[in-house]
C-alpha cells in the first residue's frame, strides 16, 4: 500500500466538512485517536491532535473542534510513521460513520 497523497487527505477533509460536519461525536472521536496511535507519538505532537472530548467538548468551539479534527486527518495521512496504515483506516473509519455520529454546525 502507498502513502497517501496530499490530494487524497484533502478529499478525505472534504468528506468531513460536507453537511456541515464538525467532526465525529466524542465516542467515535476516541477510536480515531486509537487508529492515528496517539499514545504512541510524541508530546508536542499529542498537542496539536488531542481530540477535545470529555471536558474538552463543553468548552471546546466548533471550530476548535475542527481545527483539531482536521490536525489528526492531515497528520495520518502526511506525517505519521504508519501512513499507509492508518490514513486508510481513518478514511475506512470515518466514511462509514452513520449520521448520527457526527457533531454538525447548527
Amino acid at each position: 500500500m502507498e502513502k497517501p497523497t496530499k490530494e487524497e487527505v484533502e478529499e478525505l477533509i472534504k468528506y468531513c466538512i460536507k453537511d456541515n460536519r464538525v467532526c465525529p461525536l466524542p465516542r467515535s472521536w476516541i477510536k480515531v485517536m486509537e487508529i492515528i496511535e496517539y499514545d504512541k507519538q510524541p508530546r508536542n505532537v499529542q498537542k496539536t491532535i488531542k481530540c477535545l472530548v470529555f471536558q474538552g467538548w463543553s468548552w471546546s468551539s466548533k471550530e476548535s473542534k475542527r481545527k483539531v479534527f482536521h490536525n489528526q486527518i492531515k497528520f495520518a495521512g502526511l506525517w505519521s510513521y504508519n501512513g499507509e496504515k492508518v490514513f486508510y483506516e481513518l478514511k475506512n473509519f470515518l466514511t462509514n460513520l452513520s449520521e448520527e455520529e457526527w457533531h454538525y454546525e447548527k
